[in-house]
């Protein structure tokens, strides 16, 4: 659907959104809690030799696999459209939690090591922000396709 984009000057992947108004895609850092990012985004395509690999559920270093919904899926945030159409990576320990279909526990854990997520009530919030996301993902089945 939209073609992986990574930051030119970070290496991190980039996330794509869609404008309703204008129909343009532009990409933007992860909004990852407690992480500034310094600098704008500058997209480029993916390169594996340059991409930093990051887990999509709690950030962690070094992804082990990745896994595939069956059918892509679709967040609305203001006036900005996320499609969820992508593998998503996981580290080895929220990897477990996918494969065994734990969608709280991987809630868990992700709101645990999060960035940011130092006390009850952020813990709190980030999980309400996450828990429509993973539902989604769990529902739609995904495969593990590997990295």
């Amino acid at each position: 659907m939209f073609e992986p984009r990574m930051c030119d000057t970070c290496c991190t992947p980039l996330d794509p959104y869609m404008s309703f108004a204008t129909g343009v895609v532009h990409y933007n850092h992860p909004a990852w809690v407690g992480k500034e990012w310094d600098h704008v985004p500058v997209p480029v395509p993916s390169e594996p030799g340059r991409l930093r690999g990051v887990c999509d559920f709690c950030s962690a270093d070094h992804p082990v696999t990745a896994f595939l919904p069956r059918k892509a899926f679709v967040e609305v945030i203001g006036g900005n459209t996320h499609v969820y159409a992508e593998p998503w990576n996981a580290c080895e320990r929220c990897a477990i939690h996918v494969r065994n279909r734990s969608p709280h526990l991987l809630l868990d854990r992700s709101v645990a090591v999060l960035p940011g997520t130092v006390n009850r009530p952020e813990r709190r919030a980030r999980r309400a922000v996450l828990k429509p996301i993973y539902m989604k993902f769990f529902q739609n089945e995904p495969e593990e396709v590997g990295l």
